[in-house]
Order: structure tokens, then sequence, then C-alpha cells
């Protein structure tokens, strides 16, 4: 069962409630890192008057998002002269992606010229391959969560003397101590504008469903 609860496509969003269970879900969550995306991988700077150091200015151009569909390499340039600050969206060609990420400031006759190019990685490469954040947490009221956790089976564990030690209501220890199970979890998907939200979801499940059939091969 999946039933949305926040589809933002414009600030790249998704959040639904799932009756999955927290094994599946951190499953899906960690193969996140394993969908090919597109990131600046090889900077050459031949120019660079601002007071970043050329490393600095090659990691900051490296964590830009740049759109993945498929491609296998693109190449950017990057020229600008101060006083201004220079943005992600000053390369050429454009990256893609709707974002106006703050990269130098330069002053009066400083200048920065580069040239960059992208490739397609892995997350468990490196970080600047990663399409987004992917988090999860038990479909509970946050004031109710707090006080409560799920043991290795599933089985809901309530410290009953802490909740008297914290000074809590009657009200409010009777409403946490009636919470028996949880069988729903909120899954939430945050995209860094290279792929949308519902691809990151894809994308880790047939990446799951790819290694689970590895494993099955390997242990027949």
């Amino acid at each position: 069962m999946i039933k949305i609860q926040n589809n933002d496509k414009e600030r790249g969003k998704l959040s639904f409630v799932s009756d999955m269970s927290v094994s599946v879900a951190n499953a899906i969550r960690r193969s996140v890192v394993e969908i090919p995306i597109m990131a600046i991988d090889e900077v050459e700077i031949t120019k660079n008057d601002s007071a970043l150091y050329d490393e600095m200015l090659a990691h900051r151009i490296g964590l830009i998002p740049v759109e993945t569909k498929g491609n296998k390499e693109v190449k950017f340039a990057l020229k600008e002269k101060g006083p201004k600050i220079v943005y992600s969206s000053d390369m050429k060609p454009s990256t893609g992606v709707d974002l106006k990420i703050p990269i130098v400031i330069l002053d009066k006759e400083q200048e920065v010229e580069l040239v960059g190019e992208a490739r397609l990685g892995k997350g468990v490469e490196h970080v600047k391959h990663s399409p987004g954040l992917v988090y999860y947490k038990h479909d509970l009221d946050d004031e109710i969560l707090d006080f409560v956790r799920v043991d290795e089976e599933g089985k809901i564990v309530i410290d009953e003397e802490d909740l008297v030690n914290k000074g809590l209501s009657e009200d409010k220890i009777k409403n946490i101590k009636s919470v028996k199970e949880i069988n729903n979890i909120v899954f939430s998907i945050e995209s860094w504008g290279q792929i949308d939200v519902r691809e990151i979801f894809v994308g880790a499940v047939d990446v799951l469903q790819g290694n689970l059939k590895e494993l099955d091969k390997g242990v027949k």
C-alpha cells in the first residue's frame, strides 16, 4: 500500500505513507547511491584570480547538479570576470538543472576560466554522484515518536518509568502507552535536480532487484 502524502514537483520533494517493512525501506534507501548520475568529474583551470584555491574551486564545481538523461560525457566551460558572483547558471552549456548555485565571488578585474567534463558515476564512488536525499520514519506523531522505539523484532518498546521521570501529563502518558504497533512508515525523497524524485525511487528499486538477482545466482 502506498498513499501519497506530499508531491511537490517544483521543489523536487515526495513523501508517501507505506506499509512496507523497515528492512525493505532501508534497502531501497541504501540502493539510491548505486543509481548512475552525472557529475563534473574533471576540471581544468586555466585562470583563477579569486580568493579560492584551485582545489576548492574544482570541488565546488564538482558538486553542481548536472541533469542526467543517459548521458555518458558532457563538457562545460566557465569564463567570467569580476566584480560579480559567479553562479552555476553561468556555465556553458546549461547544466539542465534550474538552480542558481553560488560558485565564487570575483572582485574587480578578477577572472576565472575553466573547462569541466561531466561523467556518469555512482554515489558509492563519490557523493557528487548522489541524486538526492532519501529517508523514512515511523508513521506516528513526532511527540509520540520521541518516546517509543521499535526493537529488532518490530515490537514497540516504551520505558514507562522514563515517561514519568520526564514529567509528562497522565493524558500524554496514556496516549503514548496506547501505541501497540506501527504498521506504516513515511518514506521521503528529495531530489538534488539531476533526476526527478520518481526516477530516484524507481531507480533504487531497480538497483535492489538487480542486486537480489545477482545474489540469487551466487548462492545457487
